[in-house]
């Protein structure tokens, strides 16, 4: 299972999603610090800052560049972490 996080925030649906064995794949926040800590804690995943911006194309091309086309293969968790 593959976990796909959007209004990320410091990731705290990607630290459960973590705890359950799900693999952090993408993660959409747009403030600085937050990214940050996604980055430091999820370095393999894909970090994006405009959920406006982020599509279907961006996704495939940097996780197939990452993990190889498989992906698309397993299935996908996408939580949303609203204000």
């Amino acid at each position: 299972m593959i976990h796909f996080s959007l209004f990320s925030g410091l990731g705290g649906f990607d630290l459960a999603a973590q705890w359950m064995g799900w693999k952090n794949y993408v993660s959409c926040e747009i403030q600085d610090f937050p990214n940050k800590v996604l980055e430091y804690h999820f370095p393999d995943a894909y970090h994006h800052r405009d959920v406006t911006t982020l599509t279907y194309d961006t996704i495939n091309t940097e996780l197939t560049r990452r993990f190889g086309s498989h992906w698309r293969n397993e299935d996908i968790v996408l939580t949303g972490g609203f204000p």
